[in-house]
């Protein structure tokens, strides 16, 4: 249930405080888990590639960020991304739909898109719009109304709008990409001494080619805790960051990616430092 009272000052309110405006680590969600009194499956998570923490309301749209951050050619993503609501309402009556407004009021509501993705391909910047739902949401005749609304409100701005389900995305995918992405240091974490993992990641990186290539990463990862010294799951999470920074290469698809043998990863053969690009 939201915690907001919806009325058109409410709405003005939050346009004046630049709620669903900016970009990578200044935007601001039109949307917020606190907005909910009870959302269970609701999250907030930090994003390196944004260097902000993302407002996510159910498993399906978590499952369908961290696939789109994982792609190297998306540079920003902004969640519960606001449509304008003359243009909706303008939709919905061409198309003979009944325009949603927020529950127990006649007050039109401002749709969102779940994500508006930046995607940067050929030297190109351009924008590409993703709603994330699950394939019984899309039983419900409404629901399905109101995404002919995005759908025909998107086409008529030009851009591409593309609709994900839950069962689309590989659970061992989505499991790996989801442990990977805890691995880089948080902006709120401090390592034992300054440049301490990114020292760790080169020693790895000239290491590993020595180690035999039938060893499970997770062996040979104990036995590198146990060679130089570091604390337990150490080892582990520097080959998660190298995963992370494109320097490691797993096939995500491995059910059990921590015992795959050494043979089954690519190893690059540079370091490239993982920042939070946000503000930048």
């Amino acid at each position: 249930m939201a915690k907001i009272k919806w009325t058109e000052k409410k709405i003005a309110q939050m346009q004046a405080e630049g709620l669903g405006e900016g970009k990578l680590a200044n935007y601001k969600p039109w949307i917020h888990v606190r907005d909910f009194s009870s959302r269970g499956r609701a999250r907030r998570i930090w994003s390196v590639k944004t260097g902000r923490v993302h407002q996510l309301l159910s498993d399906v749209e978590y499952q369908v960020f961290i696939a789109l951050e994982w792609q190297s050619n998306i540079v920003d993503i902004r969640e519960q991304f606001p449509l304008d609501r003359a243009l909706t309402q303008d939709i919905a009556r061409s198309l003979g739909i009944v325009h949603p407004c927020y529950p127990g009021t006649t007050v039109p509501t401002v749709m969102t898109a779940d994500f508006v993705a930046t995607v940067v391909k050929d030297g190109e910047t351009t924008s590409i719009v993703f709603n994330a739902k699950t394939a019984a949401e899309v039983e419900d005749p409404r629901a399905v109304e109101k995404l002919e609304i995005q759908r025909e409100y998107f086409h008529q701005l030009g851009f591409e709008h593309h609709l994900i389900f839950d069962c689309d995305l590989p659970p061992s995918n989505m499991a790996n990409i989801g442990e990977i992405r805890e691995a880089p240091l948080r902006p709120d974490e401090l390592e034992p001494r300054p440049g301490y993992f990114d020292d760790l990641c080169q020693r790895m990186v000239n290491d590993m080619p020595a180690a035999h290539q039938q060893m499970s990463l997770l062996k040979y990862c104990i036995q590198f805790d146990e060679r130089f010294g570091c604390p337990p799951a150490t080892g582990i999470r520097v080959a998660k960051i190298l995963m992370a920074r494109r320097i490691l290469v797993p096939d995500l698809s491995s059910p059990k990616l921590e015992q795959e043998p050494l043979s089954k990863f690519v190893l690059m053969s540079k370091i490239v430092p993982l920042r939070a690009v946000g503000g930048a």
